[in-house]
């Protein structure tokens, strides 16, 4: 019993530290868009702004594809050096809120989350010179492990509203902010590991009365993959840039709709 309880406090400290810096960045990338966009609510009053706000709560896919590189090297014979790193595909849920300053730009600020596995391998060839080293054969070794994470996203972008037709409005992204990787096994503050991230994408509202509508977009993250310092000796990690496809399907709620 006493290990369970050594596992869950370092478990409860690691989301609490992640919580409070979700929280603190969130007020913060709210403040800053409230900043730029103030004034706005006094144009509106007037007739020169379409600015609305609205809130979605969604379920996404999280698809990123393995990557590959390999490495060659020519001293004292030919050594090859393949890292692999891939990520299971999973679930997540994804909140957000959209607020229009003008009728064709906007800016909205995503919460998301997705749990999945980061899967590292390493496979090394040494092919000896023959003329250096006529009677050695050539040598490899192989090695793999896997990592349970979960993933929270805090990200800001600027919205490009385009085309409306009928009950279909259309919308495109571009911005960043940041990503939180925690480990599911043994976490702890120390082991949280956080990742600049762009993110962009476009998508659809499809109104379904004077305040709902629901949305399907696509949204990418472009970031560098965790290696979590190396914390677990077993997983031979490695850190290469990647990028996460979400397909996103959302309820949304329009405030003060007209």
């Amino acid at each position: 019993m006493a290990r369970s309880h050594s596992g869950f406090i370092p478990h409860f400290a690691g989301a609490l530290f992640h919580w409070i810096t979700a929280a603190i960045l969130l007020a913060a990338t709210t403040f800053a868009f409230a900043q730029q966009t103030s004034g706005t609510g006094e144009h509106a009053q007037h007739g020169t702004s379409s600015s609305s706000i609205d809130f979605s709560l969604g379920a996404l896919g999280q698809l990123t594809p393995a990557r590959t590189p390999t490495a060659v090297s020519y001293d004292a014979g030919t050594l090859t050096i393949q890292s692999i790193q891939g990520t299971s595909s999973s679930a997540g849920v994804l909140g957000a809120i959209h607020q229009s300053f003008k009728p064709w730009l906007g800016y909205g600020v995503n919460f998301g989350y997705s749990r999945f596995s980061e899967e590292y391998a390493q496979g090394i060839y040494f092919v000896p010179d023959p003329t250096l080293f006529p009677t050695e054969n050539p040598t490899s070794s192989f090695s793999r492990g896997s990592i349970g994470t979960s993933m929270y996203e805090l990200t800001g972008s600027y919205l490009i509203q385009g085309l409306r037709t009928g009950h279909v409005e259309w919308f495109a992204q571009l911005g960043g902010g940041v990503l939180t990787f925690l480990p599911t096994k043994n976490p702890s503050v120390l082991s949280v590991q956080f990742r600049p991230a762009m993110v962009f994408g476009s998508g659809m509202n499809y109104k379904l009365s004077k305040h709902w509508a629901l949305r399907a977009e696509y949204r990418g993250l472009f970031y560098k993959n965790p290696d979590f310092n190396g914390a677990n000796d077993e997983v031979p990690t490695v850190k290469l840039y990647t990028i996460t496809s979400e397909p996103t399907i959302s309820i949304v709620y329009r405030f003060g709709a007209k």
